[in-house]
């Protein structure tokens, strides 16, 4: 096989890094990451206000890396919204470090976040607080937010205020629980003056599995640093939405198993540099970030649908249960599937740091509200209401409930994934007949945990191959993560019962890409894995390089003792046991009643 490495790109960023005159005051750079496909709106916007925009230092996967004035981050955004509707549409990155790592993927391995079950079994707690939402409440924050200060822009004093304003309110709602904390996280002065806000509920089972649901302060008027920027839309409606969320949370006595964490963003309006702070900080100190939900503009309804649903650079998997919960929490309400480009709102960073994140939109990006990041955007453009903000508040009520599950007062909590029995999903052992991770007891499906992690002798992987009878082994060529791997199967029932024949299944497929346009994972199940005929599920391609999760469904065939194989592959065509020195096959057993 050719050599297919790519040569050393931190010598061609120093070498394509922009001269500037000597004797010209030295202003600070910025490296920023943006999608390709903006490269030449915004160079043509750049062109027209008689700058120039550096030509990208590296091109890889539909993403450029530029290392730009800071100055220039303004206009930047200007041009991402005038031209593609984005905001901001680009990431910005204190380091060259740190812009690779977004483009190539770190080397260094990675947390992976617990697969955890989608279910929808925790009714009676969602319904208690979405009884209590109230769209009074969330247009009060939207007004105060958007009238009290001419802007909250991120690196003026009227941003700083807003934030310790809003910190002071959640205080209040927190009102003296010991499990409840709230605190400003502050960022270095470069990335950005204004400080996020935080306010967290411990998990009662789980607080160690952390759900997060985010919204951004900041906000911009793009004619000028000092125009006013009221930002009722974008995004005090997504931060009122949140708040609601949390009140009601509060007041109906909610205590989740698995920690919760709302946050306000500071400065996403100029590259999403609070948001990508913190979902690094949570990365880089292994965080176990189970699921993100990003609210950036709730409260104008552009479109016929009530959701626009953002497919790129968020979770597939999380993203159909997202739309599960319209449909049962808000049944009458529709959504569409839409795309926002690369870097178009915090969801972006914390997807970059490889953790699952869903974004529901107010609308489509061609009919989203044409007064943001002007002195337009009040709520005067919304009728004076927080009518349309009601659904997103209790589409975070529901997301919160579900997806961290535990309950209200008076309610009992349903079980969260972990340990044995019927209900619950079950670790799985290695099976030394088989030779394959296998879950001998019933349940509601079965993980393999850490067993898989890696491939043949790169990495940690223990039992190698890990296929039924040895029948098929890994190749040896490349490092552990940073090329190939298989690192984690799961198996769960999508309504959280027990694994029964004729049950439709997910199967959550957790492995480490190289490439997303030359890795493919083919995935198969057998209904007997004593002796296993193995069907096709599907193939499937990462969305990118590093730690990613991949997700298919089927329906459970007859046979108590059942399997499914994942084979990672790079390049070649599908196949349960592929010959490429890249590739990696592993099995899961386990029982179905």
């Amino acid at each position: 096989m050719a050599i297919r490495k790519f040569g050393t790109v931190v010598a061609m960023l120093a070498c394509a890094a922009p001269a500037f005159a000597e004797a010209a005051p030295k202003e600070r750079e910025v490296w920023i990451t943006i999608g390709a496909d903006a490269l030449e709106p915004a160079r043509a916007s750049f062109q027209q206000k008689g700058l120039t925009l550096p030509a990208p230092a590296l091109e890889k996967g539909g993403v450029a890396v530029l290392r730009v004035r800071e100055s220039q981050l303004e206009t930047l955004a200007a041009a991402m919204h005038d031209k593609l509707n984005r905001c901001a549409g680009f990431i910005a990155h204190d380091t060259e470090e740190q812009a690779l790592a977004a483009v190539e993927g770190s080397t260094a391995p990675q947390p992976l976040a617990s697969l955890v079950s989608y279910t929808l079994n925790n009714g009676p707690s969602v319904n208690a607080m979405l009884s209590g939402v109230q769209e009074l409440n969330i247009r009060n924050t939207i007004n105060y937010l958007s009238t009290t200060w001419t802007t909250r822009r991120y690196n003026l004093q009227s941003g700083i205020d807003a934030a310790n304003w809003l910190r002071s309110q959640w205080s209040t709602i927190a009102n003296g629980r010991s499990d409840i904390s709230v605190a400003l996280y502050t960022h270095a002065s470069s990335t950005s003056p204004q400080p996020s806000v935080i306010a967290t509920i411990t998990g009662t089972t789980h607080p160690n599995e952390v759900v997060v649901i985010g919204g951004h302060l900041d906000s911009i008027n793009q004619s000028g640093s000092t125009a006013a920027a009221p930002g009722a839309d974008d995004d005090a409606s997504g931060v009122a939405s949140l708040t609601e969320a949390f009140r009601v949370a509060v007041a109906n006595g909610y205590k989740p198993a698995r920690t919760v964490k709302f946050m306000a963003y500071a400065a996403e309006e100029i590259g999403l540099r609070g948001s990508a702070d913190i979902a690094n900080w949570h990365k880089n100190n292994s965080v176990n970030v189970v699921g993100v939900l990003q609210l950036d503009m709730t409260n104008y309804k552009g479109s016929s649908y009530d959701f626009g649903m953002v497919t790129d650079n968020t979770n597939a998997a999380q993203n159909s249960f997202t739309t599960s919960l319209i449909s049962t929490y808000q049944p009458g309400l529709t959504w569409t599937n839409i795309t926002c480009g690369y870097g178009c709102s915090d969801h972006a960073s914390w997807n970059s740091a490889g953790f699952p994140t869903s974004m529901p939109f107010e609308a489509t990006m061609s009919t989203d509200n044409p007064q943001i990041h002007t002195s337009g955007d009040t709520l005067s453009v919304t009728g004076g209401t927080a009518a349309n903000s009601v659904k997103f508040s209790k589409l975070a009520v529901s997301f919160m409930g579900e997806l961290a599950k535990g309950a209200t007062t008076g309610n009992t909590p349903p079980p969260v994934d972990g340990g044995g029995g019927g209900g619950t999903v079950n670790t799985a052992t290695y099976d030394a007949t088989l030779k394959a991770p296998r879950c001998t007891a019933a349940g509601a499906g079965c993980d393999s945990g850490t067993l898989l992690n890696g491939r043949g002798g790169l990495g940690p992987e223990v039992n190698k191959p890990n296929t039924i009878n040895a029948s098929c082994t890994d190749g040896a060529s490349g490092t552990y993560h940073s090329d190939e791997s298989n690192d984690r199967l799961k198996v769960a029932t999508v309504d959280g019962t027990n694994l029964k024949a004729g049950k439709q299944v997910t199967v959550t497929a957790t492995v480490w890409a190289y490439s997303a346009t030359s890795d493919t994972l083919d995935l198969y199940y057998a209904a007997n894995a004593s002796s296993p005929s193995w069907v096709l599920i599907g193939s499937y391609k990462p969305s990118g390089s590093g730690a990613r999760t991949i997700t298919a469904n089927y329906t459970l065939p007859t046979g108590t003792n059942q399997a499914i194989r994942a084979n990672f592959r790079y390049q070649g065509s599908a196949g349960t046991c592929t010959t490429g020195s890249y590739d990696d096959r592993d099995d899961l057993i386990f029982t179905v009643q």
